[in-house]
């Protein structure tokens, strides 16, 4: 049975109950730069960067999670509605735009289906005082990137949610604890690696049909 969108909600809000934190949007990309810089991070995923991108609250918001008044878990939204444009393509003019170079397509040609149309990036996660590091703070972000998934869809109702995730990440099995449920290899490489955190190897993503899944997985695992 197919769960609605009351049924929804209230496993979104028992995610942010089990975190034990207060979760908001923010919309204001300027404040969202001094939160993040008040939080200990350093720099952005280019295609968060609001330096190298155009936002509105049509196009994007950030998520905070906060411990009495003080912001510790945050990560971003970006949606973008390609309708009949190839991923490729598009990407292809972003990375030269950004960067001033063009990256060079990988040997296997990526499945135009697996990022299509309606599509969210949801990324750039970061919490301070290494909480992602243990067992307890791998169970926070689980939580909180549920919470995300969430509003994502309510906000924008994507096709498909997806990130950028290296390969070290990978193997520690963090795409399946931020609620990513597919794994396809990078599209490009790079003579030099232009990113500040090193160049994606993986795209890690959630296709819509597949986002009641999700929801029911962390409605398990807030009842355990």
């Amino acid at each position: 049975m197919a769960m609605n969108a009351w049924e929804l909600s209230r496993i979104a809000h028992e995610c942010e109950n089990r975190l034990g934190l207060k979760i908001r949007q923010e919309f204001d990309q300027e404040k969202v730069a001094h939160i993040l810089k008040d939080m200990g991070k350093e720099f952005l995923s280019p295609i968060l960067d609001p330096s190298k991108n155009d936002f509105t609250p049509a196009n994007s918001f950030w998520l905070i999670a906060e411990d009495d008044g003080k912001p510790v878990i945050a990560g971003g939204v970006r949606f973008d509605d390609l309708r009949d444009v190839d991923v490729r393509k598009y990407w292809d003019r972003m990375l030269f735009r950004l960067f001033g170079q063009r990256p060079s397509p990988e040997v296997l040609d990526f499945p135009t289906n697996v990022l299509s149309e309606r599509i969210a990036y949801f990324g750039d996660l970061w919490a301070v005082k290494g909480i992602g590091l243990s067992k307890i703070g791998r169970a926070n972000l689980r939580l909180f990137t549920g919470v995300g998934h969430y509003l994502t869809q309510l906000e924008f109702e994507p096709d498909v949610t997806y990130c950028f995730v290296q390969d070290r990440d990978v193997q520690r099995g963090t795409p399946a604890v931020y609620g990513f449920l597919e794994l396809w290899p990078f599209l490009y490489s790079w003579d030099k690696d232009p990113y500040p955190a090193g160049c994606p190897e993986w795209i890690a993503c959630t296709h819509k049909k597949q986002f009641p899944q999700l929801m029911a997985s962390l409605r398990r695992f807030t009842a355990g």
